[in-house]
């Protein structure tokens, strides 16, 4: 590996990650697209010159750009989501590798996070109901745990996988429904969708398939590229240890650290970490958001192609750049930075707001976000493609 350029959200995510991510992979064609934290939760959204528009989720941000991806043991593989992404008829991929140690999500974690979710009412935690955190948390037990370099041998593992998944169902999902205060009917329907054969059986059919579509690998993958880009997933205002944003979090790491262990298993290289907002806020999902504004979509005529309203996150929600999160952010992640590393910072969206960054005592110059990042280098992006990227 000969350099590496991470991408990093800096606010509670959407920030265009997946754009920028893009516009690295095209500037540095065969590189290698690592996914870093989250799952299949994740929303990259990318559009191309052509007119091709895909939301990332499985698949690094950079394959329309001819990247190869590689999901990373930080990464909880979704078999019923990897399928359904996959048929999306504009999308490109190339090779897939899948690292040994991936999480694997069941649909009993599924299942679990949106009852759960449901059962909070107004006291939701924004949860996509995706499974995320009931997969890592059902992983920290030994006896429990499914990992994909687990499934190796094909013509045995359907039975081994139905087996496993009834021993979880009953040894691990009765009590986690408990400890969520699933009970009553909505516990009898929970455990009717799990144990459905149907599902189980289609389930293993999404893994074996995804299992013949990838490769599975180590980090070790990292140094067969020379050029490797590290796309992190949501942003760092839901990082997990977090505690001021407590509970409305995401559980992983959502910053530097993931990339930086990564980082340390191969011989030091040229290194930018590139740091993207846009030149306003989101969130999509409950929780703390200082700055918000219900007037500012209207006013700037604001409006997210991707972000629709949904059952578990709600409407998307807008607000005024925020100074302080945005540099107390940045400021917390650096020490998972290494001192050969050199900082840069993407604005985005800026041709919805004028080219101006929006600030709650007026407009003010992208400048600022460079200032803010201490970076060497500042990306100004007015438009959804590659091609409206300006580098300075």
């Amino acid at each position: 590996m000969k350099q590496a350029f991470a991408v990093i959200g800096a606010n509670f995510g959407d920030e265009g990650k997946g754009l920028m991510t893009d516009w690295f992979c095209r500037q540095y064609p065969g590189a290698l697209n690592v996914r870093t934290n989250g799952g299949a939760q994740a929303g990259h959204t990318v559009c191309t010159p052509q007119g091709d528009r895909h939301v990332f989720s499985h698949f690094g941000a950079g394959s329309f750009a001819g990247a190869d991806t590689y999901l990373s043991e930080f990464f909880p593989v979704n078999p019923m989501l990897f399928q359904k992404e996959r048929t999306d008829p504009a999308l490109k991929l190339g090779k897939i590798y899948a690292d040994r140690g991936c999480a694997v999500t069941l649909p009993c974690d599924m299942l679990l996070n949106q009852f759960a979710e449901r059962g909070r009412g107004e006291f939701r935690h924004g949860s996509c109901g995706i499974g995320i955190y009931e997969t890592l948390l059902r992983s920290k037990k030994s006896e429990f745990c499914l990992r994909f370099g687990d499934i190796s041998d094909i013509p045995e593992c359907r039975r081994m996988l139905a087996d496993r998944m009834r021993e979880i169902h009953e040894k691990y999902c009765v009590n986690r429904a408990k400890e969520l205060g699933i009970r009553g009917d909505a516990f009898t329907a929970l455990f009717v969708l799990i144990n459905n054969e149907c599902v189980i059986e289609n389930y293993i059919d999404d893994l074996i398939t995804m299992l013949s579509q990838c490769v599975l690998t180590t980090s070790g993958i990292l140094e067969q590229y020379e050029t490797v880009v590290f796309e992190g997933a949501q942003g760092l205002l839901l990082d997990m240890d977090r505690r001021d944003y407590f509970p409305h979090l995401t559980p992983s790491n959502t910053g530097m650290k993931n990339i930086l262990a990564l980082l340390q298993r191969v011989p030091q290289c040229p290194t930018e970490i590139c740091y993207v907002t846009r030149s306003f806020f989101t969130r999509h999902g409950a929780g703390r958001f200082d700055t918000e504004s219900s007037q500012l979509a209207e006013k700037y005529g604001l409006y997210d192609k991707t972000n629709a309203p949904n059952e578990f996150q709600g409407a998307f929600r807008y607000g005024l750049f925020d100074q302080s999160a945005f540099a107390e952010s940045l400021k917390l992640d650096r020490k998972y930075v290494p001192d050969y590393a050199k900082i840069s910072a993407a604005v985005t969206h800026l041709d919805m707001s004028g080219g101006a960054v929006l600030l709650e005592q007026g407009e003010e110059s992208p400048e600022l976000i460079r200032k803010l990042a201490d970076a060497v280098k500042l990306y100004k992006v007015c438009g959804e493609t590659a091609d409206d990227v300006t580098a300075e």
